[in-house]
């Protein structure tokens, strides 16, 4: 019992750490988390995996929004997030990223008894299907937009599309940082840079009150997408973040909505591409193939992990909302701008540490393809072509390069 509650702390740490360190993710620490197992043993080694996955998923809301340096599961949050910190409320979007994940990880153990029965079905009628699935938002969203947008915005997709084929067929996860954070985060960073932007002279604790049906229906949505993006091969917490924003419509001005689901797709996926090793036998993420190499999952398994699940979603809850308002206090006693600027040379650092010369290219042409939405005042979320573009040709069978 305390080899398991000494991995279960293990495993919060380690989340911890990579949630807070831009650029650092669970991925990352799994050779030295699977070196553990020659002192701990398989399922301990294993509880650490899995529950690293799950406090990473909760913790890194907070650099995402609060300095702008996301990860492909957080880069759309990172958009509302920054507008409501701009208005004093960063406690509020990450505490309504926070309610998401914590609703998402209810949904996946409330619902597990019926999605045993469904998910290998609906696992075999989809996955030759995800490509046109795409095809039909990406089509949407173009023709939701006005006049010119139409064009303007299928060129951000296709722009930022072409890079990621580069990048990601050549590259791979060492330029992943590099390429969503120049998209999505510099672009936010320089602006406030230049413009000389001022974070508001207090912040907000308290949030606007949400209904409950609302709130059942954003975690409900957020967290189907989230088990697709667990389940499906080649469709991640991205593809369902674009599907979930098509759902939840133009109506969610604010953003608090969308914030909600994100943090549900983002456990979701955690949670069910670990349950895939029994529902479906098949590793779904990097962390679910670590697990794997450890052992095997059955029922007993499973249910191991699902209450590691539920406790480390607890803690991180509790420790998430406390370090956010810790940071938030911190935050309002420095000059914003030293802070984007001090931020910027950071993230530069990290790419050419994680990346090299190659990460830094690909930083630079990343933060010219991610102004240009900002510039033309359209939605940056086709910038998000570079994960969808290669995920619809792979699906597809076409190699472009």
């Amino acid at each position: 019992m305390i080899d398991l509650l000494l991995a279960l702390a293990l495993g919060i740490g380690f989340g911890i750490v990579a949630g807070l360190l831009p650029g650092l993710h669970p991925n990352n620490t799994i050779p030295i988390i699977l070196g553990l197992s020659f002192i701990l043993g398989p399922l301990p080694t294993a509880i650490i995996l899995v529950t690293s996955g799950v406090s990473n998923s909760f913790i890194n809301f907070i650099p995402s929004i609060l300095l702008g340096a996301p990860e492909d599961s957080t880069a759309l949050g990172v958009l509302p997030g920054h507008r409501l910190l701009m208005k004093g409320r960063g406690y509020e979007a990450i505490k309504l990223c926070v309610i998401g994940c914590l609703g998402g990880v209810a949904f996946s153990v409330l619902t597990l008894p019926i999605f045993i029965f469904v998910i290998p079905k609906l696992y075999e009628a989809i996955r030759q299907h995800v490509h046109w699935l795409l095809i039909a938002v990406i089509g949407y969203m173009l023709l939701s937009e006005k006049g010119k947008n139409k064009l303007i915005c299928l060129g951000i997709f296709l722009m930022s599309g072409f890079l990621g084929l580069i990048v990601l067929n050549n590259y791979a996860d060492s330029a992943l940082f590099p390429l969503l954070t120049g998209i999505f985060g510099m672009p936010m960073l320089l602006l406030s840079i230049f413009e000389k932007t001022k974070l508001p002279a207090s912040f907000s604790f308290e949030e606007e009150k949400i209904e409950r049906k609302t709130l059942l229906s954003c975690i409900g949505v957020g967290s189907i997408g989230g088990i697709i993006a667990g389940l499906l091969p080649g469709l991640g917490a991205t593809q369902s973040t674009m599907l979930t924003q098509n759902v939840l419509g133009r109506q969610d001005e604010s953003g608090r909505n969308f914030l909600i689901s994100i943090g549900a797709i983002t456990t979701c996926d955690i949670v069910y591409s670990i349950l895939s090793l029994w529902l479906i036998g098949n590793p779904r993420s990097g962390i679910a193939v670590g697990v794997s190499q450890l052992m095997e999952v059955g029922m007993k398994e499973t249910m191991m992990f699902i209450a590691m699940i539920v406790i480390t979603a607890g803690i991180s809850t509790i420790l998430t909302l406390k370090m956010t308002r810790i940071s938030l206090r911190f935050l309002g006693k420095i000059d914003y701008q030293k802070l984007c600027l001090y931020t910027t040379i950071f993230l530069f650092i990290l790419t050419f540490i994680f990346s090299g010369m190659v990460g830094m290219l690909i930083f630079a042409v990343s933060i010219a393809v991610g102004m240009i939405p900002n510039l033309l005042n359209v939605r940056r979320t086709y910038g998000m072509g570079c994960l969808i573009l290669p995920c619809m040709l792979f699906f597809m069978g076409i190699s472009l390069l």
